[in-house]
């Protein structure tokens, strides 16, 4: 077993209490050992590895005031200068008066917490430091580090962490592996978090809090005390990249806006807001899906516990930074929304709500069963079995031309126009959803100015480049196909315009493109099968699908750019220091695929 250093000595009690209930996976610590009688002096000072005592029982549990005392007491002298810089501007200045005014209320104690995996470490370091400038004192900051192996991925993040004034409440974990994808992790910071904290705010690891959003997460728990999840909207930073920020905005502007699925809302991740009680009495996070959050949200329903959508943005992160990146990571949305989906009505029925919960009405049930639809389905198309009986008409086709069979060609003309009238449909009500698209959030960032009809049309022709994701990729969800949990990289990798270009241009889908061009010529006026609206049709869907990626690319084209991704560096003082961190004794383990469950 791997001993990892952490800067918390949190008390086995805690989290022996945490852990009562919970669906932690098999790969969750199950114990946390504390090392007993030992001398601050004798541990090594130049590795995060040490050596400790090993015990089988939860026996002699460390209180609050030792834990404070076992925890990190580094001071970096330049710490409010260079941590909390944002102090000297007035808005944070404002902000940060009112979270300690906020702070007296003891029935709010918020844990922020950030599952992390092979990130680069000065972006999470930033995102730590954007909470710092807005939590309360008594908030707490908790990151684990889960299913990655390389320490020089995560060791700078670890002495940034030990390097903070105790004061902080920053606690950093390592575990090699975990099962149950990131509903494990979660459930293992379920486990670690303080529990005196009333609320777990879930927080990626790229997504920096604006100044107002400890507040405004205050008082959307004021004024509403008795929901149990409260979803803030993600939002995007990235330069040069505003028509993706349009596409993937639509669904905060658009689907979850309406008040329809507004007060019925299912979880997206981050910024979630969850009352802890109700998270321990559902039993933690859920591990049957890839899209743990959503998975949640069906599940609180199903408990007759309530959630909100609140149209505030409070953070911003960073797109993927390849066009391949951004491909998997809607791959994966539509995926684990489609699992989902398929288990929505066992999971439905099988749900332990309460009597007041059966006796809804049945017009609240579907009211409930329209808006998870309308949510999971947001990035599903339903022309992938048109795509298939397009390809499959084109092969009868072409191998009836080639053999010179005594069948009616024209005829088998037929299924064609049953596609393109199923195309025309999905063409027409997506343009119509980005159409009245208002963009209600962009206007509070982009000074109350609303997107004008060329930035909608350009949102809605990027859709188009996940129209063939949309309709296919979800398919082997019916067969019962699993795929593994892909974290996204948001590595800034330096590459040169050829690459880029390349990797481009493979990352695309093309398969409605080819289809479409195969049609054209064979419906040509220049082929004995010649359509003039079959033709027209097939040449739209080209010009659309060539707009499309011209918009993606002008989006993910070349930006000449050097390394950011540069090695944090701390004090010497904290290798003298390390001794005082707190030892986690972690399962040592080399898969990171394992979806499989252990209910305690």
């Amino acid at each position: 077993m791997k001993k990892i250093a952490a800067n918390r000595h949190t008390g086995i009690r805690d989290v022996e209490e945490n852990a009562t209930g919970l669906n932690l996976t098999k790969n969750d610590i199950s114990k946390i050992d504390r090392p007993t009688g030992y001398n601050l002096d004798s541990f090594e000072t130049d590795s995060f590895e040490t050596d400790s005592f090993e015990t089988d029982s939860f026996e002699t549990p460390i209180n609050k005031q030792e834990r404070e005392e076992h925890s990190n007491v580094f001071r970096d002298n330049n710490y409010k200068e260079t941590v909390l810089n944002k102090k000297n501007n007035r808005i944070y200045k404002g902000a940060l008066n009112n979270n300690k005014q906020g702070s007296t209320d003891a029935l709010v104690r918020l844990s922020f917490q950030l599952m992390t995996r092979a990130e680069p470490a000065n972006m999470v370091i930033d995102t730590i430091k954007s909470l710092l400038a807005i939590k309360a004192d008594d908030d707490e900051i908790l990151i684990v580090d889960n299913n990655n192996t390389q320490t020089s991925l995560y060791e700078p993040l670890a002495q940034f962490c030990a390097s903070l004034d105790a004061s902080c409440n920053v606690h950093f974990y390592h575990i090699d592996a975990v099962a149950g994808f990131k509903a494990g992790a979660l459930n293992l910071a379920l486990g670690l978090m303080d529990p005196e904290c009333s609320h777990v705010v879930v927080v990626d690891s790229d997504y920096q809090a604006l100044p107002q959003a400890r507040m405004s997460i205050a008082k959307a728990i004021e004024r509403y005390p008795d929901h149990a999840l409260l979803q803030f909207p993600q939002f995007y930073r990235d330069a040069g990249k505003a028509d993706v920020h349009s596409e993937l905005n639509h669904y905060f502007n658009h689907h979850l806006y309406r008040s329809f699925n507004r007060q019925r809302a299912l979880s997206t991740g981050t910024y979630a807001v969850i009352r802890r009680r109700a998270l321990l009495a559902m039993g933690g996070w859920s591990g049957a899906s890839i899209t743990e959050d959503a998975q949640m949200g069906v599940l609180m329903h199903g408990r007759g516990l309530r959630t909100r959508f609140i149209p505030e943005v409070i953070a911003t992160g960073l797109l993927p930074t390849t066009l391949h990146d951004l491909m998997s990571q809607r791959r994966r949305w539509i995926y684990g929304n489609m699992q989902v989906l398929n288990t929505y009505f066992s999971t439905v029925s099988n749900s332990s709500a309460p009597s007041s919960s059966r006796s809804k009405r049945l017009n609240e049930r579907l009211a409930y069963m329209g808006a998870h639809v309308s949510q999971l389905s947001a990035w599903v198309n339903f022309t992938g079995i048109f795509i298939v009986l397009q390809l499959l008409t084109l092969l009868i086709i072409t191998g009836a031309l080639l053999f010179s069979t005594s069948l009616n060609i024209h005829a088998l003309l037929a299924p064609l126009y049953a596609v393109y009238a199923s195309y025309a449909i999905f063409l027409g009500r997506r343009l119509w959803a980005y159409m009245q698209d208002k963009a209600p959030l962009n206007q509070q960032t982009d000074h109350g100015v609303a997107p004008s009809l060329g930035s909608r049309l350009r949102a809605w022709a990027l859709h188009l480049n996940f129209w063939e994701l949309g309709a296919l990729s979800w398919w082997p969800v019916l067969w019962g196909q699993k795929k593994p949990f892909i974290c996204t990289p948001k590595q800034a990798l330096v590459r040169t315009r050829k690459s880029v270009y390349v990797a481009n241009l493979m990352a695309m889908p093309k398969v409605l493109l080819m289809l479409n061009i195969t049609t054209a010529i064979i419906v040509s006026p220049f082929s004995l099968l010649y359509s003039p609206l079959l033709f027209g049709c097939a040449i739209v869907v080209c010009i659309l699908k060539i707009w499309a990626a011209k918009v993606m690319l002008v989006n993910y084209g070349y930006e000449k750019r050097s390394v950011t991704n540069k090695a944090v560096t701390v004090k010497n003082t904290f290798a003298k220091n390390l001794s005082h961190s707190r030892i986690v004794r972690l399962n040592e383990k080399k898969s990171f695929e394992d979806d499989n469950t252990v209910n305690f």
